[in-house]
């Protein structure tokens, strides 16, 4: 049967106002900003979303770490891809509540879940994180981000935090509450609620585990929550990671900081941020 599928009976996912904003962000503030965009579109009464990435091996790269978990109901079914595009299952639901306490466990019970899955141990001297963090705070001191005696005390944090051997696997690296909805809450489901990521790019393997941790504690987790939510990930299956906690904390602070101020986001950075890591 036929379906209009073309780009005039597609609706983007932002608003007008916000994709001026990301276009000014683009041309006048950012050197990296996000090139992607995100349509709905249906197929005989049908939604789908359809998400187009700047090329075709990140689209790759997503599909590979979506193949890893089909099937789990974390992630929307992945119904196709072709080059640099993916077309994906729309999943009903409500937002997640960081403030919620059922949803946190969920949350707990999700990074558990990718956690768990091809996990490996590996010495830190054999991973690049240290070199990349060496570089990352001569950036932002160049920046003007940070000054000289900062940066310094960060690195010696760092090497002082720094554990003997490092988990990487799969993470959720931008674990915001609109990347979530907590879908099957409808009366009569066949399944108990769960939390869906639904932001399926956020999805990346061969990450420090605590990652997403790390990142939500810039957001909307308070950093003396992050050990008590590391511990509910434990508790649901996933490995302890408290040993690396917080070496991974400070290196992905100071990769976001980096990121945001390149992408010209300056009013997410925050002083306090690397206050909790050196207090």
């Amino acid at each position: 049967m036929k379906a209009r599928l073309g780009s005039l009976f597609q609706t983007n996912a932002h608003s007008w106002p916000r994709r001026l904003y990301f276009g000014w962000l683009r041309r006048w503030r950012g050197v990296f900003a996000k090139r992607q965009s995100v349509h709905f579109v249906s197929v005989h009464g049908t939604r789908y979303k359809r998400v187009v990435f700047g090329d075709s091996a990140q689209a790759a790269e997503v599909e590979s770490a979506l193949d890893a978990f089909a099937g789990s109901g974390r992630f929307p079914p992945l119904v196709h891809r072709h080059e640099n595009e993916l077309l994906l299952g729309f999943v009903e639901g409500r937002a997640f509540d960081p403030g919620d306490t059922a949803d946190r466990a969920r949350l707990a019970e999700f990074l558990a879940a990718l956690w768990q899955h091809s996990a490996v141990e590996q010495p830190c001297t054999a991973l690049p994180f240290d070199a990349r963090l060496a570089v990352d705070l001569d950036f932002l001191v160049q920046a003007r981000v940070l000054d000289r005696a900062r940066a310094e005390a960060l690195a010696d944090r760092a090497a002082a935090v720094a554990p003997a051997t490092l988990v990487t696997g799969f993470d959720y690296v931008d674990p915001v509450a609109k990347n979530f909805v907590i879908a099957g809450e409808a009366p009569g489901g066949e399944q108990s609620p769960r939390l869906v990521a639904i932001d399926v790019e956020s999805l990346r393997a061969d990450q420090p585990l605590g990652t997403g941790l790390a990142q939500a504690s810039l957001r909307w987790l308070s950093p003396g929550d992050v050990d008590v939510m590391a511990s509910q990930v434990a508790e649901s299956g996933g490995p302890d990671i408290d040993p690396q906690l917080d070496y991974v904390r400070l290196i992905t602070t100071v990769a976001w900081t980096k990121r945001k101020f390149l992408q010209g986001k300056t009013h997410f950075i925050r002083a306090e941020h690397f206050d909790a890591l050196l207090g």
